[in-house]
């Protein structure tokens, strides 16, 4: 499949090189008919060449035969929005322009009628103005077919996204520059035209005669009927074949996080067999291996699978290391299968180009920050219930402001405190510092709200903050519509013991010693505790901290 999506990518280039060249052609009608015809002799004539008419014609006949081979093997018609779009429009293409790929190219070939701009102009303004108009749709429609193709490709590289805008631009200047210089060299055609002796000099020097246009006129048949020929027998061959394999059992599939079960298609990737079924699968690039937003990890059928090919494998081996991740484009699965999706539908074509990281689910050594606030069961029990969602808004927000300040990731709430994780980029070490610095911001803004909130409440707010680094699983976690990277593993917990020891030991601050040396700050001035954990066999080290101005942060960052 990669290698035919290669040629047909290829193929198109190729093919995408004539139109621009032949639209940039076009464009020079803005300024004179005689313009346009001189400049035929760069952007035309080099593809007249029988060299340029092989790679020309032969691509045509591949980028097509590759289609429609594609659209054979297809085993469901369910697609994104673009590609129907481009599909439609590559297949509407060489309906359109029958007609002039007979009376140019045709012709040239077969009689000595010699082609250019005037007397093509002249037929399509002066002749036969219907034709004239169909031109112009098709213009349009090959350029569409067109930059949808070039768009998917290229938008997994970031050269191309820094530069979309750009591109966008130029995909819209192209085509009405041509459709100007269309418009601009016809109506001369006309004003020339308006001479009796013109036309038929014209039709003199090119050698064309009457019966040429029922040449063309054959030909055009021809091309169209060949045309809309094949894709009928293709799509009569889809419904035949999907008959016959309806009669025969399918394997299934269970996809996770939608719990659905549904039937494999026969012969079909397994990206396939998804949108078959209607279910919304990331898929950046359409299906063509050329990114990864469609991995999924499998969870049982993995053994009845063939390994992965080169190209799957070169995709894979920047992402992972685990055998059960594999690409729903590149399978075919025989027998039942289950999987769950490893990117959001919803993702971006940046995801492509991404090393997956933290977010799909990685260990990584990390502080750990769990701040609660103190005496919320009481504050709830005084105050009305608007009050005391008030209050607790006001103190998330100076939390919120505290972790944006210091590079902290908020991970969990769970009503009167929460959880946050640092060094998720910076490392352990930088983590550490910037989890105390936290602490510290923290600390500070909690002194402004109860001052804020003093006359109000009569008493401070006061909490306690655990720190605790170490290794976890970080990840995104949650339900498929509002996940959040958040953190599992004995570490976690120890930072939450650490909170509630803030209780026992006295002091608004209770880090690990482990914390302190990971930070590279000086904790000797405070008390040192050895202290039990739920959970754990060993006990650890950790200091009190009663006094946050003491702990010179700024000269070890």
């Amino acid at each position: 499949m990669v290698v035919r999506n290669r040629i047909r990518l290829y193929s198109g280039l190729i093919l995408f090189l004539f139109v621009t060249g032949h639209f940039i052609n076009h464009s020079m009608g803005i300024v004179s008919l005689d313009l346009m015809n001189r400049a035929s002799e760069y952007f035309i004539d080099p593809w007249q060449s029988p060299i340029g008419s092989a790679l020309l014609y032969g691509s045509f006949i591949v980028h097509i035969g590759v289609a429609l081979y594609s659209l054979m093997q297809r085993r469901t018609l369910v697609m994104p929005g673009w590609e129907v779009t481009q599909l439609v429009a590559g297949f509407l293409a060489p309906v359109i322009l029958a007609a002039h790929v007979s009376a140019t190219k045709g012709l040239s070939v077969s009689t000595d009628f010699i082609p250019d701009y005037a007397t093509t102009l002249n037929v399509f303004w002066n002749f036969s103005p219907w034709r004239g108009a169909l031109q112009s749709i098709a213009l349009v429609v090959v350029w569409i077919h067109s930059c949808v193709g070039l768009h998917h490709w290229l938008r997994i590289y970031p050269v191309y996204q820094r530069y979309a805008a750009l591109a966008f631009s130029l995909a819209l200047i192209t085509p009405t520059l041509a459709l100007a210089g269309y418009v601009s060299a016809g109506m001369e055609i006309l004003q020339l035209a308006n001479n009796p002796d013109w036309v038929p000099a014209l039709l003199k020097a090119a050698n064309f005669k009457p019966e040429m246009l029922d040449m063309i006129a054959q030909r055009e048949t021809n091309i169209q009927v060949a045309t809309i020929s094949l894709i009928c027998i293709v799509l009569l061959f889809r419904v035949v074949r999907d008959r016959a394999r309806n009669l025969r059992q399918r394997p299934r599939l269970y996809y996770s996080p939608d719990n659905r079960v549904v039937e494999l298609q026969r012969d079909a990737t397994l990206l396939e067999s998804i949108r078959r079924a209607g279910i919304p699968h990331a898929s950046v690039c359409g299906g063509r291996g050329r990114c990864s937003t469609c991995r999924v990890r499998i969870s049982s059928g993995l053994e009845h699978l063939p390994l992965p090919g080169d190209d799957e494998e070169k995709i894979l081996s920047r992402l992972t290391n685990s055998p059960s991740v594999r690409l729903a484009c590149q399978i075919r699965p025989t027998q039942d299968l289950t999987v769950s999706a490893l990117v959001r539908v919803d993702t971006d074509p940046h995801e492509a180009t991404r090393h997956p990281g933290y977010r799909q689910g990685k260990e990584l050594t990390v502080a750990f920050m769990f701040v609660d606030l103190r005496g919320s069961t009481r504050l709830s029990e005084e105050r009305l219930p608007f009050d005391v969602v008030f209050i607790l808004n006001q103190f998330f927000a100076e939390l919120s402001l505290a972790l944006t300040e210091t590079n902290g990731h908020y991970a969990q709430f769970n009503g009167d405190g929460l959880l946050a994780i640092y060094g998720l980029q910076s490392g352990a070490e930088q983590g550490c510092r910037e989890a105390i610095s936290g602490a510290q911001a923290i600390f500070a803004r909690m002194e402004q709200l109860n001052a804020r909130l003093h006359d109000e409440l009569g008493h401070d707010l006061e909490i306690g903050i655990g720190i605790h680094a170490g290794e976890a699983i970080i990840g995104s976690m949650g339900p498929p519509q509002s996940p959040i990277v958040s953190a599992l593993g004995d570490n976690v917990n120890i930072a939450a013991r650490l909170e509630a020891q803030t209780k026992e030991l006295g002091a608004p601050l209770v880090l690990s010693a482990r914390t302190a040396r990971y930070a590279g700050i000086d904790f000797s001035h405070c008390q040192m505790h050895t202290i039990h954990v739920k959970g754990r066999v060993h006990p650890i080290d950790v200091y009190a901290v009663d006094d946050m101005e003491k702990i010179m942060i700024s000269e070890t960052l």
